[in-house]
């Protein structure tokens, strides 16, 4: 009886809240809320309940507070748009047509499915750069740590015996002796410029220089401008489906490539162009900006009028392209850091040793 006691008070039939709010958290919220809203649950009764069984605290208070509004009368898209950080501008565009429509438990399977994409979109570019960016963090702090303990230590040495160091040595010690002097300030130097720059890039102008540099550099550039063409489409065919007009779309298009001024603006222009009759087709491909595998079928799709689901087959394509390019960089940075780290390692005891050679090689 103890046993069966001990069972029921530990059986893992809830998890442990947690403080933080994750693209987990969000997507187990839109399943569960699909399904109770298919089951003809109210969806004021289905949020309450998606609010209890939320294992992050964040989840549960904005969808307290989410519920409260609704029972004031809110909508429940303009209550969610008050929460940037858990529903992002084209989830709350899709749940305002749900409720427009009365389509809302098919609008939320869409959304589920789209957030569960994006999920492992997401997993699979944080995969694929894990290893690299761990391999470079190890190599800079272990070259770090031999210029400030190692090479010091053999500097003394080599001083109190009086040896002639060789160029190479001397270079070695000479960057040591900064590090050591200077380290300090290196790493505040490089804490205020990092601060700077993401004050910098925050503004308006500074993400315009920055992205507009990095959209012309190659793999950097391609990777930017793939990922916005599968934003681009896969958000294109998933408002279009759920039921929102075109000029909606754009305007929606806009809010969710806003991130990036030079898309933003060519949206816009864009948004006015279709307005005054012209083609979405060509509207985006005088804006440059579209790869002209995007342009064609987007005239493919509303010369067949159907252009909802030519998108949502261009989409996949343009994910695993850009799942692709983010493997071919994290494979070529892995060996260029391998054998970078390698060869500074290789100079410093090159350095060291060669004296000590020089040295055993003067005594008779």
């Amino acid at each position: 009886m103890v046993f069966e006691e001990w069972v029921t008070a530990n059986a893992r039939v809830s998890t442990k809240p947690r403080k933080k709010l994750g693209i987990d958290d969000i997507l187990a919220f839109f399943q569960q809320l699909a399904t109770l809203v298919a089951a003809g649950t109210p969806l004021l009764q289905a949020i309450q309940m998606g609010a209890e069984q939320a294992e992050s605290l964040r989840l549960r208070q904005i969808l307290g507070e989410i519920a409260a509004r609704l029972s004031a009368g809110s909508s429940f898209h303009s209550a969610a748009a008050n929460y940037p950080e858990a529903f992002e501008y084209s989830w709350i565009e899709m749940i305002r047509t749900g409720e427009v429509t009365g389509r809302m438990a098919e609008v939320l399977r869409e959304l589920s499915a789209q957030v569960q994409e994006a999920r492992e979109a997401r997993r699979k570019m944080r995969g694929a750069m894990f290893y690299p960016v761990v391999l470079l963090c190890v190599a800079t702090l272990a070259i770090a740590a031999m210029l400030r303990f190692v090479v010091p230590t053999f500097d003394r040495m080599f001083k109190e015996m009086g040896a002639e160091l060789p160029e190479i040595t001397q270079f070695v010690i000479n960057a040591s002796q900064f590090v050591v002097h200077y380290g300090l300030y290196i790493v505040l130097g490089a804490g205020v410029a990092a601060y700077l720059s993401r004050r910098y890039y925050r503004t308006d102008d500074g993400k315009r220089r920055v992205l507009g540099v990095i959209m012309v550099l190659p793999t950097a550039g391609d990777l930017l401008v793939q990922s916005t063409m599968y934003r681009f489409a896969s958000n294109l065919a998933l408002l279009l489906k759920s039921g929102v007009p075109m000029l909606e779309t754009l305007d929606t298009l806009r809010g969710i490539l806003g991130s990036n001024p030079h898309y933003r603006d060519a949206l816009e222009q864009a948004r006015r162009r279709v307005a005054s009759g012209q083609s979405l087709a060509s509207a985006i491909e005088e804006s440059g900006l579209f790869t002209g595998m995007i342009v064609n079928m987007v005239r493919t799709g509303e010369e067949s009028g159907q252009l909802a689901a030519v998108m949502e087959r261009v989409a996949p394509y343009y994910r695993e392209k850009v799942e692709s390019l983010i493997a071919k960089v994290s494979k070529a940075m892995e060996p260029l850091i391998v054998v970078g780290m390698g060869a500074a390692i290789a100079v410093m005891m090159l350095s060291i040793y060669l004296p000590m050679f020089n040295m055993s090689g003067g005594v008779k």
